[in-house]
């Protein structure tokens, strides 16, 4: 029986009512903390090394589900490859076009108070920089 270590994201998984499968608390480990921003074969890597049989589907699929009730949020960076973000406090990112690394940047703004959008709701705003990082831009 695995030892059921108990991570943010389980937590939300609890109380948002959903069974805490083996696979989901896999992959929330795996998230926990990791601010690599892991693309769906960087954590069937990782995960596949504790659950050999666990497949990329199932990888993906548990992503999806954490995406979808807000545990997790999915990066589109241009590069054809989801990245995961356990991390779903404001914030913005920064790719480097070199290294592909992408690096958490805080928020710097307060994205309700624009006045161009007076008639909506925004919910959550994201910029992402893209450049050289210190280790690159030389």
């Amino acid at each position: 029986m695995m030892a059921m270590k108990s991570t943010r994201i389980v937590k939300e998984i609890k109380d948002r009512g959903f069974k805490i499968t083996p696979q989901r608390q896999l992959v929330a480990e795996a998230l926990e903390g990791n601010k690599t921003h892991p693309t769906v074969e960087d954590l069937y890597k990782e995960v596949a090394k504790i659950a050999p049989t666990i497949s990329v589907a199932t990888i993906y699929k548990t992503l999806n589900e954490l995406v979808e009730i807000g545990a997790i949020q999915r990066l589109d960076v241009g590069d054809r490859k989801a990245h995961f973000d356990p991390d779903t406090t404001p914030h913005n990112h920064f790719v480097c076009l070199r290294c592909g690394t992408i690096y958490d940047i805080p928020e710097t703004g307060k994205v309700n108070e624009i006045p161009e959008l007076p008639d909506f709701k925004v919910l959550r705003s994201q910029t992402i920089y893209y450049g050289y990082c210190k280790k690159c831009k030389g």
